[in-house]
């Protein structure tokens, strides 16, 4: 089973990416922070990256583990970022990094090549689940890169392309 991690700062182009990759026969599993922020919205006390970011990164775990186990076996499971990214956004946070997500991440048997996207300012958009502006991803992008390199990832930067020859891109380096 390969579990293949797709990350990178926010406006990446990494979700339009893995809409591409859907439609080529392969698992794709959505990125949780987006969703789980719109879902704390609806909270009369939301637990939101930029007002509780260790409370925030519990429920992004939460929703990981629940992904690995949707993972279907002899499959290409292409993930809108992974556990790592958690310890990435908690290092931007300066923020304690609990171990047993370091332990988690040893035991999710995820893909040793990782595909980066890189910042690309020109696609760059800002909106309510992703309140960063550009300087800040830049930021978080810099800690992406250094956890995956820390954890023993091999990081492949995606081209500046079209999500189609990004796509293609990931598919022929597989």
């Amino acid at each position: 089973m390969k579990r293949i991690i797709i990350t990178g700062a926010p406006g990446t182009g990494k979700s339009t990416l893995l809409e591409h990759l859907r439609k080529r026969d392969v698992i794709v599993f959505e990125e949780v922070s987006r969703r789980l922020i719109k879902e704390q919205a609806q909270k009369s006390n939301p637990a939101f990256p930029w007002l509780n970011l260790p409370r925030f990164a519990e429920l992004c775990l939460e929703e990981m583990i629940l992904q690995h186990q949707q993972a279907i076996p002899n499959q290409l499971n292409f993930y809108d970022r992974g556990i790592p990214d958690i310890i990435a956004y908690l290092k931007n946070g300066n923020e304690k990094i609990p171990s047993q997500y370091y332990t988690i991440i040893k035991e999710s048997k995820y893909y040793p090549v990782v595909f980066y996207a890189p910042p690309w300012k020109k696609i760059y958009i800002e909106d309510t689940e992703r309140p960063q502006n550009y300087q800040e991803s830049l930021s978080i992008a810099h800690y992406l890169y250094e956890t995956y390199q820390e954890l023993g990832f091999q990081l492949i930067t995606l081209p500046l392309k079209t999500p189609e020859q990004r796509a293609n891109f990931i598919m022929n380096f597989i």
